[in-house]
């Protein structure tokens, strides 16, 4: 089960979507926590037991503005791919500091990811980190086969794509990093980091960007 958190509808708040993967009753995982909102932790509270991760796509400030307060209350390890690390005491390279606010996080409990890495989580959680550099350096999206769900950050949106033009992004990598989605089963439903959720299909079909870098 996953549980969607948009704020796109809150006047002037920058936040991701944030996710809630796992069954009611059970325990949990948490991909990016953009808003320091009470909603995500009043769910959980009433949804769900512990916390086995919580996947950060990568390291804008707009996708872990809500961890401090998060990890206040539950004690949980990070995940992060390594070239995104730095991201999360920079307000330069985290943007937060272009957007007027002061965003770092210093972590104790955090495990670095690379690409292709394979993290078994208990609850049949079988979690493939796809590194998807170009929006950051350390972008990744996270494909979750027992949920058919691929979440993709700010790599992959409903019809578009991130940009690449902030700290550490890179133009010159769009094409090979979308090329690894196209090789996934079309039938995965896509939870971007931003605007509607879509499905695998349909941007195959639909989205400019990734019908390009297919044919490349």
């Amino acid at each position: 089960m996953v549980k969607t958190f948009r704020f796109d509808n809150i006047p002037d708040e920058l936040c991701s979507n944030s996710y809630v993967v796992g069954e009611k009753g059970g325990p949990f995982l948490l991909i990016d926590i953009g808003s320091d909102s009470s909603r995500i932790i009043d769910y959980i509270k009433e949804n769900h037991t512990t916390c086995l991760g919580v996947l950060l796509t990568h390291g804008h400030f707009d996708h872990f503005k809500g961890l401090k307060k998060f990890l206040e209350q539950y004690n949980a390890t990070v995940f992060i791919d390594e070239n995104d690390l730095k991201l999360l005491s920079d307000t330069r390279l985290n943007c937060s500091k272009m957007c007027g606010e002061n965003v770092t996080i210093d972590l104790d409990n955090i495990y670095l990811l690379s690409d292709e890495d394979e993290i078994n989580f208990i609850n049949k959680y079988y979690v493939k980190v796809i590194e998807t550099p170009f929006h950051t350096d350390g972008s990744v999206c996270f494909l979750i086969k027992s949920e058919n769900a691929l979440f993709t950050g700010d790599t992959l949106f409903k019809c578009s794509i991130g940009r690449s033009d902030l700290p550490t992004g890179k133009s010159k990598l769009i094409s090979q990093s979308l090329k690894k989605l196209t090789t996934l089963d079309e039938n995965l439903n896509v939870y971007p980091g931003h605007g509607e959720l879509t499905t695998l299909k349909n941007e195959l079909k639909n989205n400019y960007y990734l019908k390009e870098s297919g044919n490349d």
